[in-house]
């Protein structure tokens, strides 16, 4: 059809076309995934109420347009969501990342011979990789000899060194782009992806903590002396952190850009991940230039001798962790220090770290402040709503970081020392949460 007018007129027109006038091929394409053609009466129109074929798209009698363009939406129910996850697709990526993993616990006994020599040998490669994603390893001794019989002896290791956790979720990553990633076609999808590869992941390297508990004997002879040892990794807590650890780098790395912009519990999910580790990033940064200009916190806190054959770049990373939490207003124990911003000034810690912890509450304030600032450009009208989104999912994650960098070393009578390094799970959720809302829900409302 030719538009007819002044020069002004058809530039409107040929700025707001759709088609080419000149082969008919689409300015603008619509992203059909997001609607769907939907009756609001499967039957009888809903105009003059004449019962209608179902496969009509006008009513027979008044003429009347059946079906309508609706948002598409999608049913996440328990069932729908549990009866159609691929058991299969799920075991090939968890399974391949396991192997991956498997191979690089080879080049980490390796490394670990070097300083531990020839007891490493006592260690096997599955104790390595169960370690590597977060499980607990656990030991009983019974020492026997002429001034000591039948004593025992129980060590409790929970080491979960943060920067290790890279390695599984470098792998699921890999693994996923290889069998999963091309049928990653909507939400749903992606939900059932993640959920089957949590569940598989957590279900294998529990199978592989049942499998590795070792007992060991040593000594014995004329004195008729030695120790005996049972040891292994807890498979509750790598079942449980298997899961966490598949379900979120499988949510994480299937969000594509269109699901953000679809949903918004994706679209903000994804943001929350973003934003913790942006602040445990400056964090560690900082720690690591604080170490080098001579600040002495690894003392100050009371770890240096148990931790003095440990790299110090892994010290530092689980710190960040620590400080990070604390930055978030929650109390945090690290070794001998019990931090918490109202008890601060009444600790041992020198005064220039001290301000050194006030200036990461000020950073941890900044960086919500801004995602505040970002939540208000994506979702302008739903202040509320979005930042109690936004502060649950937060609160979940620190949650999450809490529950991954819990240490706990009982050396007991035999080692003569403990050393214990944790935030507190709950008060870790139910701070994060009102900190976060408070400061993200000031920076949405001061950006208007």
């Amino acid at each position: 059809m030719q538009v007819k007018g002044s020069d002004d007129t058809l530039q409107f027109a040929d700025k707001f076309r759709n088609y080419s006038k000149e082969d008919g091929h689409e300015y603008r394409k619509l992203n059909k995934r997001r609607f769907v053609l939907r009756r609001t009466d499967k039957t009888y129109c809903p105009n003059c109420k004449t019962k209608n074929n179902l496969n009509g798209i006008y009513c027979k009698e008044c003429g009347a347009l059946l079906e309508s363009i609706n948002k598409k939406t999608y049913d996440f129910s328990i069932s729908n969501v549990i009866s159609k996850i691929s058991i299969k697709d799920s075991f090939k990526v968890a399974g391949f990342a396991t192997v991956m993993l498997f191979f690089i616990s080879l080049v980490l006994k390796q490394i670990l011979k070097i300083s531990l020599g020839n007891y490493i040998s006592y260690v096997s490669i599955f104790d390595i990789l169960l370690l590597i994603n977060g499980g607990n390893l656990s030991i009983l001794t019974n020492a026997n000899g002429m001034m000591n019989y039948g004593s025992y002896y129980n060590f409790a290791f929970q080491i979960c060194a943060l920067i290790l956790l890279i390695l599984p979720v470098i792998c699921m990553a890999v693994s996923y782009k290889l069998f999963m990633k091309q049928k990653n076609t909507d939400e749903l999808v992606l939900f059932r992806q993640a959920i089957g590869v949590g569940v598989m992941y957590g279900v294998i390297l529990t199978l592989l903590a049942l499998l590795s508990r070792n007992s060991l004997s040593i000594g014995g002879g004329y004195l008729a002396s030695g120790y005996s040892l049972i040891y292994g990794v807890s498979f509750i807590s790598v079942l449980f952190r298997g899961i966490l650890l598949g379900f979120l780098s499988i949510l994480y790395i299937g969000t594509k850009k269109e699901y953000k912009e679809n949903n918004m519990y994706l679209g903000i999910f994804k943001q929350v991940v973003n934003t913790v580790f942006l602040g445990y990033l400056i964090v560690f940064v900082l720690l690591v230039v604080g170490y080098f200009i001579g600040l002495s916190y690894v003392y100050e806190f009371g770890i240096s001798n148990s931790i003095s054959n440990i790299n110090i770049f892994v010290v530092i990373s689980q710190l960040a962790a620590y400080i990070w939490g604390f930055a978030n207003l929650n109390p945090v124990t690290i070794g001998s220090q019990n931090l918490f911003l109202p008890s601060l000034f009444s600790s041992s810690l020198s005064i220039d770290f001290k301000l050194c912890l006030i200036a990461f509450v000020a950073l941890s304030a900044l960086i919500l402040f801004i995602s505040g600032i970002n939540l208000n450009n994506k979702y302008k009208t739903q202040a509320k709503k979005t930042t109690l989104i936004f502060s649950g999912f937060y609160a979940i994650f620190m949650g999450i970081v809490a529950i991954f960098t819990y240490v706990n070393v009982n050396g007991g009578s035999l080692l003569g020392y403990n050393v214990q390094m944790y935030m507190s799970v709950i008060f870790t959720i139910i701070i994060s949460f009102v900190y976060s809302f408070v400061v993200t829900f000031l920076g949405f409302k001061l950006n208007n």
